[in-house]
């Protein structure tokens, strides 16, 4: 019996439609809810053979991408130490966010959003499903907290700073500069700041904020007013509260735990909203430019009295690998005599050198986990 002849053209569409399902097929393992997908083992190598976390700053690296791909428009990082050792951060972003039923497979190896490819940055390969999970392979936790699809993503952990060390110096941000006609990020720290300021370089339609976690608090609150009181964002409800203790409890839920006094200076703006880490270094480098033909005299002088101060500083010269041993030596110190009264720092000390003084705040928390 003769086999009935395909009409002309269906076996081009045949060979069309095989290509692209045997295509995916070599790619996806898996098909899950709300278009993510497991790829399999030999495309997340492909996308990249090993991926190592090995800072802190490789794990804010990790998720302020995330927070990017998720159509972020602005990211908030709170950060706090804790007993000297412990890093505690939580990631708040208004992107996609994601569906309660994936909140706990985005943690498995190779599950990612990214059907198609992976992408590649100046922080590396991106996109192989398998940077949550390398997160949660380091971090003591790591936890979704909330997730709102369409109003963004709150995740926290927990990273034993023994284990997973960061940079000493979190406080100093570095410069901005330009070369070749384009925004660089230039002298300072490779610190947590420094991993925000360049993505800000790269994105610049992304705000990135560090800090507390009740200066972030009053960050929310201040975009919620910006914004209109639209309710579009995942943090838009923190905004409508009037109550320091329900202010605090809820802050907490969403990874940022102050206490009932921060809440409260909170409430009454004692503490300030923070500013977009690109803001605050282009506000630094407008600063310290030099001067051009159309400025006024008074300005010229003024950067001229200022550049003459910084050549009579001698401190000016340190390095910041001798600042960095000042600061760990004299942190030892306070740490050890704090102890005797079971209190601690919670942040990194922030230098600042001055004419003849070097200057080291520590931020202290006593056993209400209060500001001191």
């Amino acid at each position: 019996m003769m086999e009935r002849p395909e009409p002309p053209g269906e076996r081009d569409l045949i060979d069309f439609v095989s290509s692209v399902t045997d295509s995916a097929r070599l790619r996806i393992e898996e098909n899950l809810p709300h278009g993510f997908v497991r790829l399999k083992v030999a495309e997340a190598e492909r996308r990249q053979a090993q991926h190592d976390i090995r800072s802190v700053e490789d794990m804010v690296t990790e998720l302020a991408r995330n927070s990017r791909d998720a159509g972020a428009r602005r990211v908030l990082f709170a950060f706090q130490k804790e007993s000297g050792r412990y890093r505690r951060i939580t990631a708040l972003d208004d992107g996609s966010g994601m569906p309660h039923d994936v909140h706990q497979l985005v943690f498995e190896p190779r599950v990612t959003s990214r059907k198609d490819d992976f992408e590649e940055d100046r922080f590396g390969v991106h996109g192989r499903g398998m940077a949550l999970f390398s997160i949660r392979s380091r971090a003591d936790h790591v936890d979704i907290l909330s997730s709102v699809p369409s109003l963004g993503t709150s995740i926290g952990l927990t990273v034993d700073t023994q284990k997973v060390p960061e940079r000493r110096d979190q406080a100093t941000l570095p410069r901005l500069e330009i070369v070749d006609g384009r925004e660089e990020v230039g002298g300072g720290p490779h610190n947590v700041l420094r991993v925000l300021l360049e993505m800000s370089v790269d994105t610049p339609a992304l705000d990135l904020f560090l800090g507390s976690g009740a200066e972030v608090l009053a960050t929310v609150r201040d975009l919620e007013k910006s914004d209109g009181g639209g309710g579009g964002a995942i943090w838009s409800d923190l905004a409508r509260i009037d109550d320091a203790k329900t202010l605090a409890e809820e802050a907490a839920l969403m990874g940022l735990p102050v206490s009932e006094r921060n809440a409260y200076r909170v409430l009454s703006e004692e503490i300030a909203p923070l500013e977009p880490v690109y803001r605050l270094a282009r506000s630094a480098f407008d600063y310290e430019r030099e001067p051009d033909a159309e400025e006024e005299k008074g300005a010229v002088e003024s950067r001229a009295r200022t550049r003459a101060y910084s050549a009579r500083n001698p401190l000016k010269r340190l390095s910041s690998s001798d600042i960095d041993e000042i600061t760990q030596g004299a942190s030892e110190v306070v740490e050890r005599v704090l102890s005797r009264y079971y209190i601690s720092t919670s942040e990194a000390p922030r230098v600042k050198r001055s004419r003849g003084k070097i200057t080291l705040s520590f931020y202290v928390k006593g056993d209400e986990d209060e500001e001191i």
